[in-house]
């Protein structure tokens, strides 16, 4: 293997020592040095020891303690891929040349494989954070539309719409009458679409509507819960092959994604790499086997109930195939690492 260093983004360290103890007698997963610091007191210079000791609270060998643990995530990712880079079940995408390839001669060449190694350009997308601008987008575009019209020639109508807004809000929280409430309310409308169209003129961003806020939200938190995506796309000229991660937080070097996507973009400009076990393979026509299909076809009453449980199940499988993305001629790998390797 050449000599690279890696800018080590994500690493699956309980997975990789499972996987390694499974080659070898097991891996150090951590080492601790003890250091002793310090030594006899020197009486040399005419101190009475003993009144020195009591001043300080200390012996005449008195020695400090240090504990130093290492934990060696990137030792342990270059041994684990030191160890599976000879192997028949590994293939490294980077050394086969993309002339003339295409999706069926690539899946030809890795139906037989269990672990890849890729490198290529990278698309993030973290679906916790798409609910979080989905659910502040129209405040987000209110708060550019405010600002837009802060510097324009319609400032003095705009202070004066939201002045009316105030003043008819508060008539109508003070009003008992419900006829004269129903009358002011009518014309609180009125005043909000004057400032709504007002707003409008001076940004395209538009609003999503609040239905809309809601399913996306209600879908992410239903199906795609803490999903990070990253969709790797090892040849320029075949981008409808992908092969597509889903990785946990936990395992991310960095605490926050967020600095992760402030420092190379939810696009990269620059080639990252994964390394992982493929763990989806769908064919061009796929037939899974079906355990359920001769239970569903019987009609003997001691099964009715669990078959109407497990055909709920089977209905439901129709989402999850949807938003697991599993489709030919994309592949789905549970990553390992994921780093932007560096050449020395």
């Amino acid at each position: 293997m050449k000599k690279t260093i890696k800018d080590l983004l994500y690493f699956d360290t309980q997975k990789s020592i499972s996987l390694y103890s499974q080659m070898d007698e097991g891996i150090i997963t951590q080492s601790t040095d003890n250091i002793e610091e310090g030594g006899e007191i020197n009486s040399s210079l005419g101190i009475d020891v003993k009144i020195l000791q009591a001043k300080i609270g200390a012996s005449a060998n008195d020695k400090e303690s240090k504990s130093i643990t290492r934990i060696p995530h990137h030792n342990l990712l270059d041994k684990l891929q030191e160890n599976i880079y000879n192997s028949k079940s590994y293939i490294d995408l980077d050394k086969i040349d993309e002339i003339e390839l295409d999706s069926d001669k690539l899946h030809e060449i890795l139906k037989s494989k269990s672990f890849i190694k890729a490198t290529g350009w990278v698309n993030i997308e973290d679906y916790d954070r798409l609910k979080k601008i989905a659910k502040r987008f129209n405040s987000i575009s209110q708060f550019i539309q405010e600002c837009s019209i802060a510097d324009s020639d319609e400032k003095e109508q705009y202070d004066i719409l939201i002045q009316d807004l105030k003043k008819q809000r508060k008539l109508i929280n003070s009003q008992n009458d419900r006829n004269i409430k129903t009358k002011e309310k009518i014309r609180l409308n009125k005043l909000e679409d004057d400032l709504e169209k007002l707003l409008d003129e001076y940004n395209d961003t538009g609003k999503i509507p609040e239905y809309l806020v809601n399913g996306i939200q209600l879908f992410i938190d239903t199906f795609l819960p803490d999903r990070i995506n990253f969709r790797f796309y090892p040849y320029e000229n075949l981008p409808s092959f992908e092969i597509l991660s889903n990785l946990k937080r936990e395992h991310f070097v960095e605490t926050d994604i967020e600095n992760i996507t402030f420092s190379y973009g939810s696009r990269p400009n620059l080639k990252m790499t994964i390394f992982g076990m493929i763990t989806s393979f769908p064919e061009k026509q796929e037939e899974l086997f079906d355990p359920l299909k001769k239970d569903l076809e019987k009609e003997e009453e001691s099964i009715v109930f669990e078959r109407a449980f497990r055909g709920v199940f089977r209905g439901f499988e129709g989402f999850e195939q949807f938003v697991r993305y599993s489709s030919f001629p994309r592949i789905t790998v549970n990553p390992l690492a994921v780093y932007r390797e560096i050449d020395l």
